[in-house]
């Protein structure tokens, strides 16, 4: 049995892809010699503890608690005194978990906002907890130029490649300017960092998300079986170089596992970044998409050859037959950023997987099934009534 510790988790965004699934895997606990006292998770839009659908509070689980309604984007002395009034025991705060993003049309300006968001953090983490030992948080390949037409960098992706992006491209990706502000802030201090770098992430959310892919696939999957039945064929929503580029799956909860055990492991991960995924064997879609279809009782097939980036999209699908899931008594959960989920298979058609030497070399060597992880997120997605 693990023996709890005077560890405090914060974290920060916490009813996100990421941010729930750290919450939950620190409720585990994640298999850790160590594990948590206390666990308080941030999030902005309102949830209540019973709709989480994290696991139930007992004696032998860390205690939980869970506070809505903070908003990043105030001034830093406004933060500090939400967080001194809002949590318990903050000055206990050993580790960050941050998992909050906010979107912006303008590249530059989102890259502003989100570096100011996490400075506003790690300074009143620094200001008011004398434990804070470790702040961990979750990149992406964008900071490996995945958004560059064919990318910029031949795969497997390493981790060295974050240093090499073109300035123009840099300078609109918030993960270098968040080292280099972590740096600056953790100079001569106690605590450290790291961040983990996934590709797609797969994994479940109560109360929406921005890039949600199995979200987003979960009810079209479901509708189209509303509409064609069991047992119908479904082509890939993408084109044939995307249905075969290699690219690495990680499921949500792979990335809190990770995220956990950095975190114990601060000397190992400090100021490092570590790519994460359930295997280092590459993935594809020619392999994943049947078994996705198949949950849903259908056969995942090929794109045609004639497929393009003008085709009808899966949300326009979900659009057009909504109503047969409201006759379903499906709870509506949204998914944002659905024409850049819809565009998934079409733009993403080069190899982009990651190289998982540097993780390895750090005795963190689980590997899982990927296609698990699918499963995982839509038995969560229908036991939230999200599918049925």
């Amino acid at each position: 049995m693990a023996t709890k510790t005077d560890h405090h988790a914060l974290v920060i965004g916490a009813s996100g892809l990421i941010g729930w699934s750290v919450v939950n895997q620190l409720l585990q606990p994640y298999n850790a010699q160590t594990t948590f006292r206390q666990v308080t998770a941030l999030v902005n839009r309102p949830l209540k503890l019973e709709d989480s659908f994290w696991p139930k509070q007992t004696s032998e689980r860390p205690g939980l608690s869970l506070t809505s309604g903070f908003n990043l984007l105030c001034t830093d002395e406004e933060f500090k005194t939400s967080l001194k009034e809002k949590v318990a025991d903050v000055a206990s705060i050993s580790h960050v978990f941050y998992c909050a993003f906010r979107e912006d049309s303008d590249p530059e300006k989102e890259v502003e906002i989100n570096v100011g968001m996490m400075r506003r953090v790690v300074r009143a983490v620094k200001s008011l907890s004398t434990s804070f030992k470790f702040l961990v948080y979750p990149g992406g390949t964008r900071g490996y130029g995945i958004y560059c037409p064919d990318g910029v960098f031949e795969a497997p992706l390493i981790e060295e490649m974050a240093d090499e992006l073109p300035e123009d491209y840099a300078k609109t990706v918030s993960y270098p300017h968040y080292r280099a502000m972590l740096t600056t802030e953790s100079a001569d201090q106690t605590w450290t960092w790291c961040e983990l770098c996934p590709d797609a992430i797969i994994g479940f959310t109560p109360n929406g998300s921005a890039y949600s892919l199995a979200g987003h696939w979960a009810v079209y999957l479901y509708t189209y079986k509303l509409v064609h039945g069991e047992g119908a064929e479904i082509p890939y929503p993408g084109v044939q170089a995307g249905y075969d580029s290699a690219y690495s799956e990680t499921s949500a909860t792979t990335v809190a596992q990770v995220a956990i055990y950095a975190s114990l492991n601060p000397e190992i991960f400090k100021e490092k970044i570590f790519n994460v995924a359930d295997s280092a064997s590459p993935s594809s879609m020619r392999e994943r998409w049947p078994q996705i279809a198949s949950w849903f009782g259908l056969k995942g097939v090929p794109p045609p050859d004639t497929a393009s980036a003008h085709d009808p999209k899966p949300s326009a699908f979900i659009k057009q037959h909504y109503d047969k899931l409201v006759a379903a008594g499906i709870r509506g959960v949204d998914i944002w950023n659905a024409g850049q989920l819809d565009a998934y298979g079409y733009w993403l058609a080069f190899d982009r997987h990651l190289s998982l030497r540097r993780l390895r070399s750090t005795g963190f060597d689980e590997e899982r099934r990927p296609e698990h992880g699918w499963w995982e997120a839509f038995d969560m997605f229908k036991e939230a009534g999200m599918i049925r």
